[in-house]
């Protein structure tokens, strides 16, 4: 790879803006995330510093199987990309708890989990899963 592999060759035929991936940087970053973290295993990478389905899919290429995500956007996402572990980084309330429920629904084989951080929130997440006759684990 040239020093200079930012360059951009053909940039006349690149319409303004535009997002430029160097695949080739981002795999090797993946890699290298994966070696310092000593395995796949050891992973949970977060959808918010990304927000694309394409770089779910590298990971997931890569063996990462567990994500976390700031939005329930971003867990469908996930599910809709090959993530098998789907953490919600903030607890649902309100409408949202359903929703959560709905889309583990919709993807079985996906192990969906939120965090919780009182006991009336935990409540109501238990209430809302007993209601929909499925399990959600809590953290």
């Amino acid at each position: 790879m040239s020093t200079r592999w930012h360059e951009v060759q053909n940039v006349r035929e690149i319409p303004s803006p535009a997002l430029l991936i160097y695949a080739e940087r981002v795999e090797e970053n993946i890699r290298r995330m994966i070696a310092m973290a000593g395995g796949v295993e050891r992973l949970r990478p977060h959808i918010k510093t990304h927000k694309m389905g394409e770089m779910i899919e590298l990971q997931v290429a890569l063996g990462l199987r567990k994500f976390k995500c700031a939005t329930l956007a971003e867990a469908a996402m996930a599910a809709r990309h090959g993530a098998e572990d789907v953490l919600l980084a903030y607890q649902p309330v309100g409408p949202n708890t359903d929703l959560l429920l709905e889309l583990a629904a919709s993807f079985p084989s996906v192990r969906f989990s939120c965090v919780a951080d009182n006991a009336a929130t935990i409540g109501e997440l238990s209430d809302a899963a007993a209601r929909a006759n499925t399990r959600l684990e809590v953290l």
